[in-house]
């Protein structure tokens, strides 16, 4: 009888079942064998919430026996709330009997959520949270204006996961639906929707460089329509400029997508140059491509991204120059200011004359240098200080996967066309960045300092001795580089399977109305958003 089979022996038969289907077969195995030592475990690991109703029914299921202590809370780990009309106030109940939750996905709609509801909802880290969704869709069939009236947008969402200490969130989404050409609405009479997040300058770069982003964020996904996004990505927040003069950096980012955003054809060098370690970009449906770049165009782009490398080093010596010399020049300033000034100054001559009543008798100033030190210091600041010269060794292009969509106005018969001409600027490009790694090299046997950027997939015994000290030390446009022996040839040298391999373009869109390319982005971001039911 299969209701006296072992507990384990069911264990190891409910692990075969997807995760889509093992609600439904668990429950069904449950009913079918009411008498069997079968586990419920699993039931609860992954929790669906497509109604109003299922959300009050979970609510009540895990507060039945033992609230807070309640054991079915501890098991389930992943929650979904993917319904448009669900009780905010329930969702937030279900959430503090959630002690070990990891990943949420939740769906905004135009009157279930507020802004005061999320801000409550992440106003305290979540658990182990590793993952979280939110999408929304604020769009109404009637003009209302209450929204704009109160001023209720979704930014401090932004500041309140900005406040999070540091933490392990590798994935993170925020997505808001385009405006859908087939929904219906009551009225014909065109209005302005509601907006999602009024000002995304500079609450998002300040999430994003916060503490709990910077150095755990794998996968960024960040959906706003014809939003221009790239500048709040890129550029420091007011106030968290760094000191020593140096960009804001997401290092561990490696899957960014920016799909239906304003996204500009200049703006992608600016991201590859900002996240050094992206692999995946995918800018589905955004004006980067509207304009429709023309031929010789995809050439440049492809010889562009091959070339970030180089930009970016460029604009790293650029701020490393200036720092050597504001060093050595308040170094010349000090020694002046020290050991040129006179032991005596010697005090002024009063002048002949008349002295008026409002003419003071006493100086609060303090006594001016002599007009010697004075010459000195002009003359110091007016000629540049001699400071070692520094270059900066390319880093190789990380890009493996580069996504967009073109207009219908370009058939599929001309892909093949397409990625040609970018494969051949990428190949252009590569050759260049080997050759100024070849001329670095030489530089390097002739003398000059040559550093990099500081790879922790490099072995010590790939750099120089020196590099063990920190130089951000003694220059802090230095921090994260380190310097390159002298004659390491295999650290100048543009390794073969690095000329080979070309990013994988892919122009069939999110929702794949053509064949995707093999291994293309998407097929990576479907892997770790998991929302297949969105398009």
């Amino acid at each position: 009888m299969l209701d006296n089979l072992p507990g384990e022996l069911y264990e190891v038969i409910v692990q075969h079942i997807a995760d889509d289907d093992v609600q439904h077969s668990l429950l069904s195995l449950t009913r079918a064998l009411p008498t069997a030592p079968i586990s419920q475990r699993r039931l609860f690991e992954r929790i669906y919430i497509r109604t109003p109703r299922q959300a009050v029914a979970l609510y009540h299921r895990l507060r039945k026996k033992g609230g807070h202590q309640n054991l079915t809370g501890s098991w389930i780990y992943s929650l979904c709330v993917h319904d448009w009309t669900v009780d905010a106030d329930v969702v937030l109940n279900i959430l503090t009997l959630l002690p070990n939750l990891r990943s949420l996905s939740v769906w905004i709609g135009p009157s279930n959520f507020t802004p005061e509801h999320l801000e409550e909802m992440f106003d305290d880290p979540i658990g182990d949270l590793q993952y979280l969704s939110l999408r929304f869709r604020p769009y109404v069939q009637k003009a209302n204006y209450y929204q704009f009236l109160k001023g209720a947008y979704f930014d401090s969402t932004l500041s309140a996961l900005s406040r999070w200490p540091p933490s392990q969130i590798p994935a993170l989404s925020i997505v808001q639906d385009p405006i859908d050409s087939g929904m219906v609405f009551a009225t014909r009479q065109a209005f302005a929707q509601p907006l999602v997040f009024f000002k995304m300058d500079p609450n998002l770069s300040t999430m994003l460089q916060s503490p709990a982003m910077v150095d755990s964020l794998k996968a960024l996904r960040l959906c706003i329509p014809s939003r221009p996004i790239v500048r709040s990505l890129c550029l420091p927040a007011p106030g968290q400029a760094n000191s020593d003069g140096l960009p804001p950096q997401l290092p561990a980012i490696e899957l960014l997508d920016l799909s239906t955003c304003g996204v500009l054809e200049g703006e992608v060098d600016m991201i590859l140059t900002q996240i050094s370690s992206l692999k995946h970009l995918i800018l589905d449906e955004c004006p980067i491509i509207h304009g429709e770049l023309r031929e010789g165009e995809w050439h440049a782009m492809g010889k562009r991204c091959a070339l970030v490398g180089v930009r970016r080093a460029r604009e790293r010596e650029k701020i490393v120059r200036a720092s050597m010399e504001s060093i050595a020049l308040a170094s010349q300033i000090e020694h002046l200011g020290l050991d040129g000034a006179p032991a005596h100054m010697p005090e002024r001559r009063p002048r002949r004359g008349r002295r008026g009543l409002a003419v003071a008798t006493i100086s609060l100033r303090a006594p001016s240098p002599p007009r010697g030190l004075n010459a000195r210091l002009a003359t110091s600041v007016r000629e540049r200080p001699a400071v070692q010269r520094t270059r900066l060794l390319p880093p190789l292009p990380s890009l493996h996967t580069l996504c967009t969509t073109l207009s219908p106005s370009i058939k599929p018969e001309t892909y093949p066309s397409i990625r040609a001409e970018f494969e051949a600027g990428w190949a252009e490009g590569m050759a260049v960045l080997s050759v100024t790694r070849a001329r670095l090299r030489e530089s390097a046997k002739n003398g000059v300092s040559i550093v990099r950027f500081v790879d922790s997939s490099l072995t010590q015994s790939a750099s120089d001795s020196e590099s063990e000290d920190d130089l951000g030390a003694v220059v802090p446009a230095m921090r994260g580089l380190e310097r390159v022996r002298r004659y390491d040839d295999d650290a100048f040298a543009v390794p073969p399977e690095a000329l080979a391999s070309v990013p994988v373009l892919c122009f069939a869109g999110s929702k794949g109305a053509i064949d995707h390319s093999p291994g293309c982005g998407h097929s990576i971001a479907q892997v770790i958003w998991r929302d297949s039911e969105r398009v």
